[in-house]
């Protein structure tokens, strides 16, 4: 839903430095948290799949996914979301990050705009492994949000999600970049990890991927920033035989410093590569131009991505266990109510 929008940085740059690809990758008989089938082969179990960061989700139950790291040295907290397309990061209490010369702008929603500055991490720790020199996007709009001890100062997007396979467990509070080697027997890996009753789709460069409502095929982001997932307001019409509970009723959402207004509703007859996602509540939005399966996608769910083979992968667990209660947080924060419309004046419930 909202994938920021360099407008303009002067010269083109690349935002991640090339020493994001991992050199020296750990290889893992079995990765925690997965448990992979009886049938699998040796080579599957020990061979295919490396991973040089494994690393635990911070936070509780309604809080987007969290990854500890270590900022020039400090210990920081960073969201993980293919919806935004750079590193962006704020100022936090105790980091500050240099302001570069280019300043910017970043599209929000394809409306808002909040200046940015270009900017560089002088070291990265993701679990043991540092990355020097990661350029970034420095918001103007500085942080105050913390978790476990730790302040909040940005998020990860594709730039830093593309080069290997990623698995966000939720249910397991786990996060982990993979490396699969590209055999042919190692090409039914991540299923084989997942279990018989995984599911996978199709997805594109850009992290979409497509869902059928009812006849309809739809493509949708990943972003589990979004506190819900929502759907362009122009496919009601298309969907409405899909749709419960549709009515007059507005429903706003408020991120950071811009209002968006839509409409809420449950759709029916949903499915993602084949599988049933059952009960998915839905905000329909003006401003948007795709959907975006937002935070309650994943919050059953274990994922994994692969844009080298161009793949999504998930698995619902046969078992949940309860997660502590969280802040609501999210890297753009939202809150969210309902409007009653009555003679053209927006009443806030």
């Amino acid at each position: 839903m909202r994938c920021h929008v360099l407008v303009a940085f002067g010269k083109s740059r690349s935002v991640i430095n090339k020493g994001f690809l991992f050199i020296g990758l750990v290889a893992l008989t079995i990765i925690p948290g997965l448990t992979p089938s009886a049938s699998a082969s040796a080579e599957e179990q020990s061979d295919c799949v490396t991973a040089p960061v494994i690393l635990p989700l911070l936070g509780g139950e309604g809080d987007a996914p969290l990854i500890p790291v270590k900022i020039n040295g400090k210990p920081a907290a960073m969201y993980v979301s293919p919806a935004f397309d750079y590193i962006y990061v704020r100022n936090s209490e105790g980091i500050q990050f240099p302001k570069g010369y280019d300043d910017a702008k970043v599209v929000i929603n394809g409306t808002y705009k909040e200046s940015a500055f270009h900017s560089k991490i002088n070291e990265l720790v993701l679990d043991d492994i540092p990355l020097k020199d990661v350029d970034v996007v420095l918001l103007a709009k500085a942080s105050t949000q913390v978790v476990d001890g730790r302040p909040i100062v940005g998020v990860l997007g594709r730039a830093a999600l593309s080069r290997l396979a990623v698995l966000i467990d939720i249910p397991e509070r786990q996060f982990a970049y993979l490396d699969v080697k590209d055999t042919k027997a190692c090409k039914l890996a991540f299923k084989t990890f997942l279990g018989n009753d995984s599911h996978s789709v199709d997805m594109e460069d850009d992290f979409t991927v497509h869902i059928r409502v009812g006849e309809k095929k739809k493509r949708v982001s990943l972003d589990p920033d979004l506190t819900y997932t929502t759907f362009p307001s122009f496919w009601i019409s298309s969907l409405k035989e899909n749709l419960e509970g549709l009515g007059d009723q507005k429903r706003f959402t408020h991120y950071d410093d811009f209002l968006s207004v839509g409409q809420g509703a449950l759709v029916k007859n949903l499915f993602m590569g084949g599988a049933p996602i059952e009960n998915e509540k839905i905000v329909f939005q003006d401003e948007v131009e795709i959907g975006s399966l937002g935070l309650p996608f994943f919050t059953d769910k274990i994922i994994i991505w692969s844009l080298e083979n161009n793949r999504m992968y998930f698995a619902i667990p046969a078992h949940m266990r309860p997660l502590s209660k969280g802040q609501g947080l999210h890297f753009f924060a939202t809150h969210s109510g309902n409007v009653s419309v009555r003679d053209r004046r927006g009443d806030v419930q």
